[in-house]
């Protein structure tokens, strides 16, 4: 899962309009985050409302 925060909030936006309309599973932060697969991630950048490089970063995963 990566972490992607969206400052314009138009862009915001539309990224979560895009997301309901594709189904799947993300998550929203209240700092206007979202934690999102990769595939979700690629599509994002496709639409060029989150940049190709240094758009993500990955969670560090929880060991039990």
């Amino acid at each position: 899962m990566a972490t992607v925060q969206i400052l314009n909030e138009k862009k915001y936006a539309k990224a979560l309009g895009l997301l309901y309309d594709l189904g799947g599973l993300f998550r929203t932060k209240p700092t206007w985050q979202l934690v999102i697969g990769p595939a979700q991630l690629h599509l994002l950048q496709q639409a060029g409302l989150v940049p190709k490089k240094n758009g993500a970063s990955k969670r560090a995963q929880k060991r039990s």
